[in-house]
């Protein structure tokens, strides 16, 4: 893309615009604010929605009691025998 210039040493005002889509600086400025702010409502209801699911997940004090022993298993088969199930043999 050209300018159609071919010295800068000359009076700029009386030139004119230099650069494409001059006079939409303040509607783009204003639709990229307002994506922004749209983008942030979406995602605040989206990690509300995963936050408020989580919560009611544990809301059972035993369910949660097990996730804690779950979440402290040192190895992967305490952790399954936490469940009562054994993959190990097949069962």
């Amino acid at each position: 893309m050209s300018t159609g210039l071919e010295t800068w040493n000359q009076n700029l005002a009386e030139v004119g615009a230099v650069y494409p889509m001059v006079g939409w600086e303040y509607i783009l400025a204003f639709i990229g604010i307002a994506s922004w702010i749209i983008w942030h409502v979406i995602q605040m209801r989206s990690e509300n929605k995963i936050l408020e699911e989580e919560d009611n997940l544990f809301k059972d004090k035993e369910q949660l009691a097990k996730a804690a022993r779950i979440s402290n298993a040192q190895t992967l088969n305490e952790a399954l025998d936490e469940h009562g199930q054994d993959y190990r043999h097949g069962a």
